[in-house]
């Protein structure tokens, strides 16, 4: 289990969860409107002695939400300044979804931190319409609910074929509000403006200037990820692996955390 904390970067408060060991050390980093959390599943799979690490990142869960400033060069700014905070030279980074694009960005931006990079189920391309699309979504999304099993109905009806365990998990994405009433945790602006500044250029050129080996975890039949483009990927990055994963959806790290730590674990073992 990953314990909570909270540290100060650049005088702004964010959390984040941390399991303590003397193997290899990982950090996890979540998609849009997710949080650390939701790595507590794979972090239970993963061998007792790895340090582990999952961060809340800006405009997320526990952490600093600033009216502006969300582009993947921001969240790899913050990537930075939270390992030298902590004195964290190199690591293994996954990252998944919007997660994954910050990670690829901050690899290329700070080499010497980068042990290895695993993205999962998530490409460079530009695509407007995925920013219409997400903005409607969290423009239509419930803002609050007045109890606990509210936004239990309403999670089980958004992801079915969850786990009641991850739907417990996914409960902690909530807070009160003044009002008593339950929140998100995550800023709907920030999503929104997160998107926005991802989706509406492309990232491609990043690619080849990655220098640690990588791995590239590609759900089959993602709407996230084309296969075309998952292929093509790998031709781009100089050190791919490509494992593709089935039976799942986006949310593999969540859903399947058995394959993904069983992938995770074996890339990095292998190296």
């Amino acid at each position: 289990m990953l314990h909570e904390h909270f540290i100060s970067l650049k005088g702004q408060k964010f959390r984040y969860l941390e399991k303590k060991g003397d193997g290899h050390k990982v950090l996890f980093l979540h998609g849009l409107s997710d949080f650390a959390d939701q790595f507590n599943p794979i972090a239970s799979r993963l061998p007792e002695d790895w340090h582990l690490l999952a961060l809340d990142q800006r405009g997320h869960g526990g952490s600093w939400k600033p009216e502006e400033g969300y582009s993947p060069i921001d969240y790899s700014d913050d990537i930075n300044n939270f390992l030298d905070t902590l004195d964290i030279t190199s690591i293994h980074i996954f990252g998944h979804s919007m997660g994954g694009r910050n990670a690829l960005i901050f690899s290329t931006r700070y080499p010497h931190h980068m042990q290895s990079l695993i993205l999962g189920d998530i490409g460079p391309d530009k695509n407007i319409t995925d920013v219409e699309e997400t903005t409607c979504f969290f423009n239509n999304l419930p803002e609050s609910f007045q109890t606990a099993e509210n936004a239990k109905i309403h999670l089980k009806k958004r992801k079915p074929g969850y786990s009641d365990e991850n739907i417990d998990i996914l409960m902690k994405n909530l807070e009160k509000d003044r009002t008593g009433q339950l929140v998100w945790s995550y800023s709907k602006d920030a999503c929104i403006k997160s998107v926005t500044e991802s989706r509406s250029r492309d990232w491609w050129g990043y690619l080849p200037r990655v220098q640690c080996p990588v791995l590239l975890l590609h759900v089959k039949g993602s709407t996230e990820l084309s296969d075309d483009v998952a292929e093509k990927m790998t031709k781009h990055l100089p050190q791919a692996t490509y494992r593709s994963i089935s039976d799942s959806r986006h949310n593999f790290q969540f859903e399947r955390p058995d394959t993904a730590a069983d992938e995770i674990q074996q890339f990095i073992l292998d190296l």
